[in-house]
């Protein structure tokens, strides 16, 4: 092992992964005869290739990597940019050439290739059969075209003088088998590290835009859109496919401000910006303006690039993006400025509640194992998610039949009769087609001692109840009870991961 200037010059392998690769183990387990793997083919033409060409030593990812020891692996990953950028060349290995023209190569693809073709100074390529097809400096013209990569970058320029959102728009189109490494492989093109929790998913993506904002002073980050937007979203992108068409977009300092730097905090993205009131929208919406804009034929010098926030509750002063397909041109000036905090992401939307009406049972009663009770059913049934104790529906059919919640009693008479718990939760609409704010909760509480009502009964017979009446003030419950046990059903409008939700908590008294 080579550490600091003791490292010698040496060449390293940019490659797709494929069929039978030969991979560390291979090499040190005796009883594997890693020659007969199609994955040597490479190996052992870039091994010629680098004796010809006068190196001792060459880096190959499949080979050099002990994957077993997380540690090994997390350097390799945090230190990949700048092992191809410090080699003294780079043998690009295209499979599929000359079956395919370069343009179409299964290379510009991958997301770990990206900066393996940016990385290093010299590259030369080769197909299939290890002919050599020309050099980085020869193809410049081409692998821009094909790429969308600067030629700058391309010929070792510095990254930093080069957007955020264009250097993501680089990898938009780039795939990976492993989504954690999305994020992952643009680490060195952003001059980050961090930690690789591979299991975490789509959420590394996230990570990595947290330490970008830290990095950074560009707020292109947020200049992106997507083309499956849903009605709520974080400040975040999901991927980089979200900056596909944001390229051409660039950092810019306000003139009329003294511009804050934007913060990452446990509330979200912490912002001062100028916000527009948008009056069309029924909940409190602001076009933000975001200090980039885009250079194009008739670009103009004060436009500047908004992204359109809706307050998410009727406290403080946590907003969350809509209308992601869209990245709006900000015309104004003079508005008020103000510090918000954006939502890194959309926490509710991954639970299926984003645009629905969702009553989340948070503390399900803990019975006296004496004179215990359990859920017999939950109606409507299909809007019921066992999983996270939540019921949920669209808005549009959120003030017709109530949802219920049945327990019945774990023993029964001689004659087989149960005892019963109907707890109902509702809401009533205050404004037509308004959402949280414009809603006002509900709940009811009754005991059916011993009797032959079936479940069925009782679901029909909530279905016909009406409330005694909708429940105000700060303190809203109901409360029933017999055979020595009191319910108590709290209703509240909560703040669950910096988002809105209707809040039940069913308590027992013996």
């Amino acid at each position: 092992m080579f550490l600091g200037s003791e490292v010698p010059r040496y060449a390293i392998l940019s490659h797709t992964w494929g069929k039978e690769e030969v991979v560390y183990d291979d090499l040190i387990d005796e009883k594997v005869d890693h020659t007969t793997k199609s994955g040597w083919y490479k190996i052992w033409e870039a091994c010629g290739q680098a004796i010809k060409d006068g190196y001792k030593y060459l880096w190959v990812d499949t080979i050099c990597i002990n994957k077993a020891s997380s540690s090994e692996l997390s350097e390799a990953i945090n230190s990949m940019f700048n092992w191809y950028r410090d080699s003294a060349v780079c043998y690009a290995y295209l499979s599929d050439l000359p079956d395919v023209v370069l343009s179409e190569s299964h290379w510009f693809t991958r997301g770990w290739t990206l900066q393996e073709m940016i990385a290093p100074k010299e590259i030369h390529f080769f197909d299939k059969d290890w002919v050599f097809q020309g050099s980085k400096a020869d193809l410049l013209d081409q692998l821009h075209r094909i790429s969308g990569v600067d030629p700058m970058a391309l010929q070792g320029g510095n990254l930093r003088l080069i957007s955020v959102a264009r250097k993501m728009s680089w990898s938009s189109k780039r795939k990976t088998t492993r989504p954690e490494d999305t994020a992952y492989s643009l680490l060195g093109l952003f001059g980050i590290s961090m930690p690789m929790l591979y299991g975490e998913g789509e959420r590394a993506f996230i990570r990595l835009q947290e330490e970008i904002v830290k990095e950074y002073d560009d707020e292109t980050i947020f200049a992106w859109k997507s083309s499956t937007p849903g009605p709520y979203a974080g400040l975040f992108a999901r991927s980089p496919d979200d900056f596909a068409h944001s390229a051409n977009l660039v950092p810019c300092q306000s003139t009329d401000r003294q511009v804050e730097p934007i913060s990452v905090s446990s509330r979200g993205l912490r912002i001062i910006a100028p916000l527009y009131e948008m009056k069309q929208f029924l909940e409190p919406t602001f076009m933000l303006r975001l200090n980039c804009k885009p250079v194009h034929f008739d670009m103009r010098h004060k436009e500047r690039i908004g992204i359109i926030v809706a307050k998410r509750f009727g406290i403080g002063h946590v907003y969350s993006r809509i209308n992601i397909d869209d990245l709006p041109i900000y015309r104004f000036s003079g508005e008020e400025v103000k510090t918000i905090f954006g939502l890194k992401e959309s926490h509710i939307e991954d639970l299926g509640l984003a645009d629905r009406c969702g009553f989340w049972v948070r503390t399900p009663p803990s019975w006296p194992q004496a004179q215990g009770f359990q859920l017999a059913i939950a109606h409507p049934s299909q809007y019921w998610d066992p999983t996270h104790n939540i019921f949920r529906r669209e808005w549009v059919d959120a003030d017709k039949t109530p949802f219920s919640l049945i327990f019945r009693s774990t023993a029964s008479t001689g004659n087989g009769q149960h005892s019963y718990f109907v707890v109902l939760l509702g809401t009533k609409e205050l404004a037509p087609a308004a959402k949280w704010s414009k809603h006002q909760m509900w709940c009811e509480v009754k005991f059916y001692g011993a009797s032959k009502l079936t479940v069925e009964d009782l679901v029909d017979e909530a279905n016909r109840l009406v409330p005694k009446s909708l429940l105000g003030g700060r303190d809203k419950h109901a409360v029933d009870g017999g055979e020595g046990l009191t319910l108590k059903c709290y209703v509240q409008l909560e703040v669950v991961y910096g988002q809105h939700l209707f809040v039940a908590d069913l308590l027992v008294k013996a």
